[in-house]
């Protein structure tokens, strides 16, 4: 993408992400850099409650999720010939201080053109963005950040794995007990479910109203991968007026 055709497509957003912050003079932080189309503000990011940022913060998926998982595992072992198994960091979300956040995408951008000039470290898939975030991480090439818990408290709840999990399971459940297909199955609704929720408090996720929460069981500011709960959640959640604000 221009003006970056040095590294993939999928990729310039980090470089010109480091542009566009560091031209807006007036954005002096904190700053969240994040993907759109599968993220969803429940409450204000850096609203009333939530701690003073320092340096860069870097968002762990569930502790199930490490970087074994082919996507940070293939790529870096065969770029950098070194294996990790730590709880995967997702590239999708990353929040900091202006200054750490230049920082950091400055050196994503030089790492990535490092790997496009490499021919051990193409590689012809989407996400590989993911293996460089987190190979840059746990390299120790990132002193600045830290490696924030999923529903510890942070900015961001990443629940793609979780959220997998539960729908995999579900569907799973009435394809043994009733023979659905999964475009039948995922149209019955979570347990709890009901005119206010889309999954009953007892699974320890949500709350009475339907929003996800942290361990402590304070409501959390931002979902990143909703989708992957399907139906129940993506029905639910154009109803809630808060949704569209």
């Amino acid at each position: 993408s221009d003006p970056y055709p040095d590294i993939k497509i999928r990729w310039s957003r980090f470089p010109l992400a480091r542009d566009w912050l560091r031209d807006c003079e007036t954005c002096t932080g904190p700053v969240l850099v994040t993907d759109a189309r599968d993220l969803v503000f429940q409450r204000d990011p850096f609203g009333e409650g939530i701690d003073s940022i320092t340096g860069l913060q870097m968002y762990e998926e569930h502790v199930n999720q490490t970087t074994l998982h082919w996507l940070t595992k293939w790529p870096i072992g065969d770029c950098k010939g070194v294996y990790y198994n730590e709880t995967m960091l997702c590239s999708g979300t990353t929040t900091g201080t202006r200054a750490a956040m230049l920082n950091y995408l400055e050196i994503m951008y030089q790492e990535m053109r490092s790997w496009i000039i490499d021919p051990k470290c193409r590689f012809n898939i989407d996400g590989d963005d993911q293996s460089i975030h987190n190979y840059l991480y746990y390299s120790g090439q990132l002193p600045f950040a830290q490696a924030i818990p999923m529903r510890g408290g942070g900015i961001v709840n990443t629940v793609g794995y979780l959220a997998a999990q539960m729908a995999n399971q579900h569907f799973a459940k009435y394809k043994r007990e009733r023979g659905l297909e999964k475009p039948e199955a995922k149209t019955i609704p979570y347990p709890g479910a009901n005119d206010r929720t889309w999954i009953g408090t007892e699974m320890n996720l949500t709350t009475e109203d339907g929003l996800l929460t942290e361990l402590d069981g304070s409501v959390s500011r931002v979902i990143h991968q909703w989708d992957r709960f399907h139906y129940n959640y993506e029905t639910w959640l154009p109803r809630q007026p808060w949704s569209s604000d």
